[in-house]
């Protein structure tokens, strides 16, 4: 079953998610629709417990929905097995988790190139030389033989970032990307995220900083598991003229 919106990369229609803790049924997300476009980001905003991340792991089939539809290039994902998700998620997705989840006995250049290699399949002779690539675009360059507890947060935050984009995503989903950042390593993570969906991805970023609306093409506010608003900007901000 294809989805309507041929110029979509994403369709969610009618999508709840019901968790059961004990007695008590919490409704994480609750009767959701929308649309998400390639070559544009879309910022995701509202309190802690609203749905942000839920929604995201619906996206990139982490977790499955209670009810309802997932499309993603026409083709329903809550439908497919384990196996079949999997396969999802290594051609089309890539997390940028809040809490980082780095490989703690690996440096950082080999929590890269154990993507490259082993998820991508890129020739051993050229892993490398990608993963430093990587590491150089998020200001990291000098860090790769690093292990994680060497780093500070901000700066395995960035490596969580290099290795969700070494895989050439379609879909790069980001929780609180720029929450371990200062200003300035701040702005320079956007504008690279920025020029990522430019290439004709598209780019989420759930976060808890209201100013990161003005850089996106659309904005869904989620309030108690529901989307309670959608702001769209024909002309975001350039990231040069943000602050926060």
């Amino acid at each position: 079953m294809k989805a309507k919106k041929k110029d979509s990369i994403i369709v969610i229609e009618k999508m709840s998610k019901s968790y059961q803790m004990g007695d008590v049924t919490v409704h994480a997300l609750k009767d959701v629709t929308l649309t998400i476009e390639p070559n544009q980001v879309t910022v995701i905003l509202g309190p802690s417990g609203c749905g942000k991340t839920t929604l995201l792991n619906q996206i990139g089939g982490i977790d499955s929905p209670t009810n309802g539809k997932i499309y993603v290039n026409g083709t329903q994902i809550q439908s497919m097995n384990q196996g079949q998700l999997t396969k999802y998620r290594q051609d089309n997705i890539g997390f940028v988790f809040q809490f980082f989840n780095l490989i703690p006995n690996l440096t950082a250049s080999e929590n890269i190139e154990f993507v490259l290699e082993y998820v991508m399949n890129m020739p051993s002779k050229e892993v490398h030389s990608r993963s430093q690539e990587l590491l150089d675009q998020v200001g990291l360059g000098d860090r790769g033989g690093h292990f994680p507890f060497q780093m500070s947060g901000g700066e395995q935050q960035r490596v969580s970032i290099a290795r969700a984009l070494s895989k050439n995503p379609n879909i790069l989903l980001a929780d609180e990307p720029t929450g371990e950042l200062d200003y300035h390593t701040g702005k320079k993570i956007l504008k690279l995220l920025t020029s990522f969906a430019r290439e004709g991805r598209a780019v989420l970023i759930v976060t808890h900083n209201k100013e990161l609306a003005k850089i996106a093409h659309k904005v869904l506010y989620l309030r108690d598991g529901k989307i309670a608003n959608v702001e769209k900007n024909a002309k975001p901000m350039d990231i040069e003229n943000l602050e926060w």
